[in-house]
């Protein structure tokens, strides 16, 4: 009873993704960190009072997570994220880095829990279908995130506005009433599909982390689809079909280059690994890679051209080192640098950028004209916000997750997947296998890369920590502890 209350808090999780708290200072972040934390502290209380009232289930629970600290992937997550609390420690101000602000809600506490939520999915998720039955929350929660982005928008179709003047620019402004659209939706935070320049943000509210997060949504997706009992024959195998789309339609609409490059990276890097493990495709795999290429660099080459620009996510192919935003990150970066250099041990301490920023900034963001200028809390960037934060200490332990994730894709096998109803010929769950390993090799590829200009948040921290716990699911732990099984239809 106590183990399947720790998975139902699990499963509720993910759904802190859909929370928007209006009566709030910062509506897209606040309710998202309390939920997932509370539901995290409730996973935990669950569990351990089940080890206590169920001897037997309990043991052999505890004897799964002792297997998982032994394991390439539970010794690098943990010492990461044990290594991330204790640079807080010696940073410049430890209480901030360990509690974070009510802005961001990051912190040590925030990575603690994080590491909780890892220990608890790999060692409560045991079977296939514990995973299968995961991912399809974390696809309803995906869409509960468009549906929110959407009704915003919704909002404006039959709104009231007015036209005010503003330092001599009109702007449109909405009053107040509206018809049926706009009471249902008036409260939805988000602007219209056909505003210039639009870039869908869901209920994320910052369309660089929704385009990641759905990004995530769309491999779990494709996971799905490859292990369904009746690929392209079942309702159930279309529903996932149809989520595929939807997760990539506004995954483009969010028009994020970093995320874009992710995935261009994370589909590369799956295809080179089916080009190297399937001789008989090689050469259609080998021209279909060439095609995409030649597309995607004829696409960024005329990014100037109407066309490209008249496309809603034409945004994407602007790529260059000119941009106003990568030249923006990349004095962010100098500053990142100088800091860590330092302090190169264990940096200036989780949160504790804004101290670097004020030591090391660069008069080139003084800019009269708007105040002050930029101000930064964060480097928007894994690799420069590690080092500037956590040290060389914080920074390699975090790449080691990743070393380590890598060993396991590359020379393990996964675990047979339990969710057929009657045994496939070899060939069959072979392929099935092969392209399993595509999209977990393009997952992680495609999230450090586009990391490389983006800084980690609760969404994105959440869905990176389930594919490690699925990775010690898949590779590292037994996928059916016969133990657990046995014990979970006795006290069932």
């Amino acid at each position: 009873m106590f183990f399947k209350a720790s998975k139902f808090f699990l499963h509720a999780t993910v759904f802190n993704v859909a929370i928007v708290t209006l009566s709030t200072l910062f509506p897209f972040i606040v309710g998202k960190y309390v939920w997932f934390r509370t539901s995290i502290d409730l996973a935990l209380i669950a569990f351990l009072l089940g080890l206590v009232f169920s001897s037997e289930e309990g043991s052999a629970y505890l004897e799964r997570m002792k297997k998982l600290f032994k394991t390439p992937i539970g010794i690098t997550v943990t010492v990461f994220a044990a290594a991330f609390v204790i640079a807080g420690f010696f940073g410049i101000d430890p209480s901030f880095s360990f509690w974070s602000n009510f802005e961001r809600g990051e912190g040590g506490f925030q990575m603690l829990h994080l590491a909780t939520f890892f220990v608890l999915l790999a060692t409560l998720f045991t079977k296939e279908k514990d995973w299968q039955k995961f991912f399809w929350y974390f696809m309803i929660a995906a869409a509960l995130v468009i549906l929110y982005g959407v009704g915003a928008s919704l909002k404006f179709v039959d709104a009231e506005t007015t036209m005010r003047i503003s330092d001599g620019v009109p702007t449109k402004e909405l009053t107040g009433k509206g018809g049926p659209y706009y009471q249902i939706f008036q409260n939805f935070i988000g602007s219209a599909f056909s505003d210039p320049g639009f870039r869908f943000a869901g209920s994320i509210g910052n369309p660089a982390y929704t385009a990641t997060y759905l990004l995530f949504a769309f491999f779990f997706a494709l996971y799905l689809l490859i292990w369904s009992k009746r690929p392209f024959r079942s309702l159930r195998s279309w529903v996932i079909i149809g989520f595929v789309v939807l997760f990539f339609s506004f995954f483009i609409l969010a028009a994020t280059r970093g995320a874009f490059l992710g995935f261009a990276a994370g589909t590369g890097a799956g295809m080179v690994y089916l080009i190297a493990t399937n001789k008989k495709l090689r050469p259609w795999l080998i021209a279909l890679a060439i095609l995409m290429c030649v597309v995607l660099g004829t696409l960024i080459r005329f990014k100037d051209s109407s066309f490209v620009q008249g496309l809603p996510f034409g945004r994407i192919f602007d790529i260059s080192f000119t941009t106003e935003t990568f030249e923006d990150r990349a004095i962010m970066w100098s500053i990142a640098w100088d800091a860590f250099k330092e302090r190169p041990v264990f940096g200036y301490g989780p949160e504790n950028f804004i101290f670097a920023f004020d030591r090391h900034f660069n008069p080139k963001y003084f800019v009269p004209d708007e105040g002050f200028g930029a101000w930064f809390d964060r480097a928007h960037s894994f690799v420069f916000d590690y080092l500037a934060e956590t040290g060389l200490v914080g920074f390699l332990s975090y790449l080691g997750v990743f070393v380590a994730a890598f060993w396991h894709l590359l020379r393990r096998k996964s675990n047979i997947a339990a969710g057929e109803e009657k045994p496939e010929t070899h060939k069959h769950r072979s392929t099935k296998h092969l392209l399993e390993k595509v999209i977990l090799i393009a997952i992680p590829v495609g999230h450090l890369v586009q990391g490389l200009v983006l800084f980690e948040v609760l969404v994105i921290y959440m869905s990176i920590f389930i594919f490690f716990a699925f990775l010690a699911y898949k590779f590292a732990l037994p996928a059916d502890d016969l133990e657990i099984e046995k014990n979970e239809k006795k006290y069932a």
